[in-house]
């Protein structure tokens, strides 16, 4: 800001010494070596700022200036076109009316001077942002003899008139997600045309993030408050406003930008199983059959969510896995009495970096097919049994074994032909249902057969042969019962009739015991 004016002299002395008391007017002294008569008058065209012609009217010389060396006039900027916004007043030594008149203007007549009143007229609207003061020059004039100048400020005030904006509506930003908490990602870049406390901005997130994970910098950087998981979310649409701080807080101003951060994906999560961890197949099962279609999930996105997977341990290459699909295939032949539970290890690997695996114990369950005879432990058995054992009595047990399991494995008995004896079907026990006769039946040879009941029965025999043993269940007879012995008179030896007494008694008895 210019402080003085500058002040050209032709043979004149400014001096600042006080004038009727105040010491802001300017009272210049003439000092003349000779007198100087009216034609050697300077034109008042060649004065500058602040300097003041004298002419000699009498011997008194006459003294004009303005109260002011600078004026300087506040202004808003929203100050209403039409207004007073200053007035000029200069001192007179003579009661002959003056005359302003503006000499220089960079304003463009921005400001109309009252040549009577001196008072300036505000012709247009202001704007701080466009200029923020206006230089004017300024005469005055007393009649046409002296003339004086001065240089004349407006200052524009700023008012709150301009918004705070931010450089463009909607900002994208993408952040790993093990960002470090506390980083700046994003600069919002806002601006505010206004000046001072009008065109200070204060920024803050209003919507989009009601768990605080972001703050904004005093720099206007958008920053990390909190560790992110793209797992749990995956981006965020931020509502962003800013406000200047312009007081009251009612005149302040506002705009509004939309923020999207997408949180990309880090390897941070191993595939987990989502399938069974228990399959069941029939022991009969083909070759390059598929047993089971195992899966893992991986939370993390794209490479690092792509799962292979691996047998780690497939009993000598029992089962086989497509790496890609997981799809699980049979390559040897199985047999439940061997091993009727398989225990496999599953990986699930996925393709980070750096690489994420887990494990899964798949267990296989064999089941059981029809595939056993029941099997006797002998193929023939003896029996002696006496002739008069009771109906009913046990004779003995016989079980056949079938490896299978269920109703496959379950066993029940049938005896042919059945006679004088049953088998209890489901022990196996023979027993005697009919009186044995040694003298009718002394011999029995029986078939056994033990089936078990699988949808189609599988069955094995044996043979029992029963031996029937005598016991001494008859009494001798005599037949005839009469027996007429002739005896000679004259036999001398009487033993040789007693041997033939006992012959016939001994061949009699043989022929009975045949027709039994």
């Amino acid at each position: 800001m210019i402080s003085s004016l500058l002040v050209m002299v032709f043979n004149v002395v400014v001096s600042h010494e006080p004038f009727l008391g105040n010491p802001e007017n300017l009272s210049i002294k003439g000092e003349f070596s000779d007198i100087v008569d009216e034609q050697h008058k300077l034109p008042s065209s060649e004065l500058k700022h602040g300097a003041v012609s004298s002419l000699p009217h009498s011997r008194w010389q006459t003294q004009m200036a303005f109260s002011k060396t600078v004026y300087s006039f506040q202004v808003n900027e929203d100050t209403v076109p039409g207004t007073l916004v200053g007035k000029l007043e200069a001192q007179m030594g003579s009661p002959t009316p003056i005359t302003f008149s503006v000499q220089e203007d960079d304003g463009e007549s921005m400001f109309l001077l009252s040549p009577v009143s001196g008072e300036f007229l505000l012709s247009r609207s202001l704007d701080f942002e466009t200029q923020r003061f206006y230089i004017l020059t300024v005469d005055v004039q007393q009649g046409d003899l002296q003339v004086s100048s001065v240089r004349v400020y407006f200052n524009v005030l700023d008012v709150n008139d301009n918004p705070p904006v931010f450089s463009q509506n909607n900002f994208f930003a993408s952040l790993l997600e093990d960002t470090h908490v506390r980083t700046c990602f994003l600069s919002l870049n806002v601006s505010d045309k206004d000046d001072g406390e009008n065109g200070e901005v204060e920024l803050m997130v209003v919507s989009g993030d009601e768990v605080g994970m972001f703050f904004i910098h005093s720099s206007g950087c958008l920053c990390l408050n909190k560790e992110l998981d793209r797992e749990r979310q995956s981006s965020y649409n931020l509502t962003v406003t800013v406000n200047d701080c312009a007081l009251p807080a009612s005149s302040q101003l506002t705009s509004t930008a939309h923020v999207v951060v997408v949180v990309e994906d880090i390897n941070d999560n191993a595939p987990f199983f989502v399938s069974a961890k228990h399959v069941s197949i029939p022991e009969d099962s083909a070759l390059h059959s598929l047993i089971m279609t195992v899966h893992a999930e991986d939370k993390d996105a794209g490479s690092n969510a792509k799962v292979f997977y691996f047998l780690t341990n497939s009993f000598g290459g029992t089962f086989s896995i497509d790496n890609t699909r997981g799809a699980m295939f049979l390559e040897e032949m199985l047999d439940r009495e061997k091993a009727d539970t398989l225990n496999i290890t599953v990986t699930a690997t996925d393709v980070g970096s750096p690489q994420m695996a887990t494990t899964m114990n798949l267990t296989v369950h064999v089941e059981d097919v029809n595939d056993n005879d029941p099997v006797f432990s002998q193929s023939n058995y003896s029996l002696f049994i006496k002739e008069d054992v009771p109906r009913g009595t046990s004779l003995f047990q016989t079980k056949a074994q079938d490896q299978d399991i269920g109703s496959n494995g379950q066993v029940r008995y049938l005896l042919t032909p059945a006679g004088p004896f049953m088998v209890d079907t489901v022990r196996g026990v023979l027993s005697v249902t009919g009186q044995l006769d040694r003298e009718r039946d002394s011999n029995y040879t029986l078939i056994l057969t033990a089936a078990d009941r699988g949808d189609i029965p599988r069955s094995s025999t044996t043979a029992i042969s029963i031996t029937v043993l005598d016991v001494n269940d008859f009494t001798p007879l005599f037949s005839p019962e009469t027996l007429i012995i002739h005896v000679k008179e004259n036999e001398e030896d009487p033993s040789e009739l007693t041997r033939q007494v006992l012959l016939y008694l001994m061949v009699h008895s043989v022929q009975t015991y045949s027709r039994h």
